[in-house]
């Protein structure tokens, strides 16, 4: 068995093929700077909310696919073994938990013209505070998103160069470039990058998890060399409470949290037609499962060829195992390098514009500048990008704990954003004060649960918990508390009269039927 110690590394010339593929991105954002309308905030954050299916299907790809696909999710599989299979059902999870809301948010975000997630919470309970108390926790719920991509670009420099480049020069050098592609183009220059971004992402992915079983003889052969050297990673859970916890209830936590990404709530917004948001979805699936089959594959290969990983360093188990093929397979290993960056920069460019949106449209117009013009709006986005780019990094240079329990921790503080829009969106009676109610009761368990070092209560970790109690309070405040017929009458109008059968046949037989997939924005 090989160890770390037999890796080589891809050296200089990896690198410039890596600045090319980067330059290639800095051409994308200045094709999309000349298409013209980056400097209104609608056409810098949402790209005019004409984005068609292909493109759109890319995008939530690239986005939804980052560097936790080369490096948290293979060192989450080595880490638990063949167990990770899994993992596959929970991304899945992630799509059912998107389509029970997209398409009525959809033709909200049509009709009213959202930018923000925001902005469906302030319209629908008509709070400026719910906004700002929205907005702030995706901020802070996402940061960590944004540290996850930076802290993978640093594993990738030292997994994939053997050493040779430190961590920070991974993290400062693809941030960089990142950052002039995102404020010299916004959403146009982003989703069209995302194309190029998700095609090397699906492909290298795939061709790292073939050639490295095909290396070990096949997957049988790697199967029974896991069960000589580590036994119990490919040993079934003998506990149904463990298996509950562990795979089951996780993949609710993903269903609920990972949905509820600012990222891809905006992506309904950008939409052109709901059968592009639809049309998106339905590619989706299937290269779910294929890049997660994919990652478990990855896993128990690291597990036959690596022992004794630490936590943390098992996140780089991708670049390991491919440092070891260096000499024989280098374009396949330089092939697999640049689709990281991809998939890193792709939801990093992503979410780095979504952040900005939400600091510069609910925070500082709503609550500095309320009569800010569209391109005082954009100015200020591409500052707030800056900003936040440079605390991210900063924050990323000294990892503290494994790239999967970043993701656990964020996706237990978005799952407690999911109750508030799912019954906004289809229980007229649901109030202000209920959404208050379950958003503040359910951040604050989780919270108090995170800090005590409580990981569970019976089966449930700190995310579940937080998110029954959420329920309780929003269920419970929405039934208890009188309700106000001016008020109800308002959202029975505004919204639920949209959702009308005789409403919908009237406003479809308007329309032409789309039968095209779009490909561009």
């Amino acid at each position: 068995m090989s160890g770390p110690a037999e890796t080589v590394g891809l050296g200089f010339g990896a690198l410039v093929l890596l600045s090319v593929y980067l330059l290639s991105n800095l051409l994308i954002g200045f094709f999309a700077y000349r298409s013209g309308g980056t400097w209104t905030a609608r056409d810098y954050f949402l790209g005019g909310k004409t984005t068609g299916a292909l493109v759109l299907f890319f995008a939530m790809l690239a986005t939804k696919f980052s560097g936790n696909t080369f490096f948290g999710l293979p060192g989450q599989a080595y880490r638990i073994g063949l167990m990770s299979v899994l993992l596959v059902p929970f991304l899945v999870a992630i799509a059912v938990g998107f389509l029970s809301y997209a398409p009525r948010l959809y033709v909200l975000s049509k009709k009213y013209d959202y930018l923000t997630p925001a902005d469906f919470y302030a319209d629908r309970f008509q709070s400026r505070p719910l906004r700002l108390i929205v907005a702030c926790f995706l901020i802070l719920s996402v940061i960590p998103y944004l540290m996850i991509q930076a802290t993978g670009m640093g594993h990738a420099f030292v997994g994939f160069t053997n050493g040779q480049y430190s961590f920070t020069s991974g993290v400062v050098y693809i941030s960089a470039v990142m950052l002039a592609y995102v404020l010299l183009s916004g959403w146009r220059g982003v989703v069209w990058a995302e194309v190029l971004q998700g095609s090397l992402l699906l492909g290298s992915i795939v061709i790292a998890a073939v050639v490295l079983v095909a290396s070990e003889g096949g997957l049988a052969h790697v199967i029974q060399q896991a069960v000589r050297v580590a036994p119990e990673k490919v040993a079934v859970v003998d506990s149904y409470g463990t298996l509950t916890r562990s795979f089951f209830l996780y993949a609710l936590v993903f269903a609920l949290g990972g949905s509820m990404y600012p990222q891809i709530i905006q992506s309904v917004y950008a939409a052109k037609t709901e059968a592009d948001l639809r049309r998106s979805v339905v590619m989706m699936i299937p290269n779910y499962i294929l890049i997660m089959l994919c990652v478990v594959l990855i896993g128990l290969v690291g597990v036959v060829r690596f022992h004794g990983l630490g936590t943390i360093q098992a996140d780089q188990i991708l670049g390991l195992l491919l440092g070891q093929q260096a000499e024989s397979l280098y374009w396949v290993v330089v092939l697999v390098f640049i689709g990281a960056a991809a998939a890193i920069m792709s939801t990093a460019a992503g979410v780095l514009l979504t952040l900005s949106s939400m600091v510069t449209h609910d925070l500082y117009r709503h609550c500095f500048r309320l009569n800010a013009s569209e391109d005082e709006i954009a100015r200020a986005g591409r500052i707030f990008t800056v900003l936040l780019l440079v605390l991210v990094m900063g924050l990323s240079l000294q990892p503290m704990t494994t790239l999967w329990q970043l993701t656990i921790i964020k996706f237990e503080f978005l799952m407690q954003l999911y109750l508030p829009l799912i019954m906004g969106l289809y229980w007229p009676r649901f109030t202000r004060r209920a959404a208050f109610a379950g958003i503040g009761v359910g951040t604050l368990s989780v919270t108090a649960m995170l800090l005590a070092g409580w990981k569970q209560v019976l089966i449930f970790d700190a995310g579940l918990v937080g998110f029954l109690l959420n329920a309780v309070a929003c269920v419970g405040v929405a039934l208890l508390t009188p309700t106000n017929a001016a008020e109800q009458r308002r959202v029975r109008e505004r919204f639920f009269s949209l959702f009308d059968r005789a409403h919908v046949i009237q406003e479809k037989s308007t329309k032409r039927p789309c039968l095209s997939i779009h490909l561009s924005q």
